[in-house]
């Protein structure tokens, strides 16, 4: 024999792994608030850093680069964001304004969310940025999923007259993320789900 096998309910040396969840979550979020408020090339690891009362060089420990921790912050948000979120390719037709109109209001609770997307995808347009590959991939996932509630719409008679699901979801897509920009200038004065609401009712046929 070797030695007794360790019993079933031995503690487990858990401790270290512990640290280093809690320091990767206090960096993320830290990210979050710098890259939401500057954009990723203003916002700098020194900044990260600062906030959470770190050096630099424990981040590019933990991430390897300025570069992987945007998109590790980017897939957390993501994921985190998922949670009660509603599902909008699970929705008949008739139901499909009152999802999109559910989700602006979700996101009216999380403004700084919004501003981390606003800001971002934004500067993702520019020559080389590290976040374009997932912005984009963002971009195409919404379209599609508009794209595909409309026409399930168009398909039950239920857009408007001329309006067809492709056009539904661009013009749907587009003044969406403009209102957003124009809430997060002046949230007192403006309403993303009342200038949705006034949208949707324009190119379908439901009562919302």
């Amino acid at each position: 024999m070797t030695g007794s096998p360790t019993p079933p309910d031995a503690p487990r040396k858990r401790g270290p792994y512990r640290k280093t969840d809690a320091r990767r979550r206090e960096i993320l979020d830290a990210a979050f608030e710098v890259f939401a408020a500057a954009g990723f090339r203003a916002g700098s690891l020194k900044d990260i850093a600062a906030r959470i009362g770190i050096d630099p060089s424990t981040i590019l420990h933990h991430f390897g680069s300025k570069e992987a921790l945007l998109r590790a912050m980017l897939d957390d948000k993501q994921a985190r964001d998922s949670d009660g979120k509603p599902d909008l390719e699970s929705l008949d037709a008739a139901s499909f304004p009152g999802g999109l109109l559910e989700l602006a209001k979700r996101n009216d609770r999380v403004p700084g969310l919004i501003s981390l997307y606003a800001v971002l995808s934004a500067e993702s347009t520019t020559v080389d940025h590290p976040g374009a590959d997932y912005f984009r991939e963002r971009a195409e996932r919404t379209r599609s999923a508009f794209r595909q509630g409309f026409q399930s719409m168009a398909d039950e008679g239920l857009l408007a007259a001329g309006v067809d699901a492709e056009d539904a979801a661009t013009s749907t897509f587009a003044l969406w993320d403009g209102i957003q920009i124009h809430w997060l200038i002046d949230p007192a004065s403006v309403s993303v789900t009342d200038a949705l609401r006034r949208h949707l009712r324009l190119i379908t046929t439901v009562e919302i």
